[in-house]
């Protein structure tokens, strides 16, 4: 079994360029919202796969520093950054094995439809700062496609 945590990047201030946008104070909340839940609830991923967009990779740095982890979990793949579901499936079939659980940061729409896509749900949105455990039943993350998955937990940032 293989374990997905699978994060919408928290809410950004506006700007003109699109990937360089900032977590907010709203986005620096949510964030902390769900890393103290996800710590509280023992959850713990061997690695963290996170877009290139600067969101992304500071809604990555803020849970990591939640779980004490060292900086070389933090995985940065540009390819994320506007991902269609397709590419997401691709970047986690070449995941190594011994990576039993793995947290995915990006951007809707490809954050949600990965998770209809894998547990057969019909979200319309992983909200800002969201997170959701999905259980895959797997042994290989090359195995990973639609439907291999089921839903364990979503939770939203308190506010």
């Amino acid at each position: 079994m293989k374990r997905l945590y699978i994060v919408r990047n928290a809410h950004a201030g506006i700007g003109a360029i699109d990937r360089e946008r900032e977590l907010d104070e709203q986005g620096i909340k949510e964030v902390h919202s769900i890393g103290t839940q996800m710590v509280a609830a023992g959850m713990r991923p061997s690695v963290i796969l996170t877009s290139g967009a600067r969101r992304s990779m500071e809604t990555a740095k803020h849970i990591r520093e939640l779980f004490g982890l060292l900086v070389n979990v933090i995985d940065i793949r540009e390819e994320l950054y506007n991902a269609d579901i397709e590419k997401i499936l691709g970047i986690l079939q070449s995941l190594p094995d011994e990576k039993n659980s793995v947290m995915l940061i990006a951007s809707n729409p490809g954050v949600t439809e990965l998770l209809n896509s894998l547990a057969h749900s019909d979200y319309e949105e992983i909200p800002n700062g969201g997170l959701v455990v999905v259980e895959l039943r797997l042994r290989h993350w090359r195995d990973i496609e639609s439907q291999t998955g089921r839903e364990l937990l979503f939770l939203k940032p308190e506010p």
